[in-house]
């Protein structure tokens, strides 16, 4: 009767490693998530080449969100849910023109950035350190777009200061 019961047997995996940095994918998921949605919300309002621009960082968003749920299956845990876009469109700022939209596409890519930088000092992993870093690097890409839209310089400073 006890060899029915299980005996010696592991209990089975309930989900990540404690650690495994799958809590913390799942905070920038949600952040990615809601990146979707919002560029859908300012896509609303532009028209033309900043239109094109938006759509393509919504797309890379969203492939952004699919490496971050392979990346938590991969360490044994379950992506959390989605809101809805409605639900997410509730804390966003009104959008009423193209000059909003770039505005707050800025403000979220900026949000972002800082999200995977502070993530890279957080993840316990190589991989996941690497895995952050590219979508950081897309993230900073995304930002010195949307600035150029605004008809800013891509960057706000130099990233190096002093001399060589």
């Amino acid at each position: 009767m006890l060899a029915s019961c299980g005996g010696g047997d592991p209990p089975p995996s309930t989900g990540p490693e404690p650690g495994s940095g799958a809590a913390l994918l799942g905070s920038l998921l949600a952040l990615e998530r809601a990146a979707v949605a919002a560029f859908g919300a300012c896509a609303e309002q532009l028209n033309g080449r900043p239109l094109e621009e938006v759509r393509a960082i919504r797309a890379q968003e969203r492939s952004h969100a699919r490496r971050l749920e392979r990346l938590i299956r991969g360490l044994g845990g379950e992506p959390p849910p989605g809101r809805s876009a409605e639900e997410y469109a509730r804390s966003f700022p009104r959008l009423e023109s193209p000059a909003d939209a770039l505005r707050f596409a800025e403000d979220l890519k900026e949000r972002e950035v800082r999200a995977y930088l502070e993530a890279l000092t957080e993840l316990p992993s190589l991989e996941l350190r690497t895995q952050a870093s590219r979508i950081c690097a897309d993230e900073g890409n995304h930002l010195g777009a949307i600035r150029v839209l605004r008809g800013l310089p891509a960057a706000q400073g130099p990233f190096v200061t002093g001399a060589l």
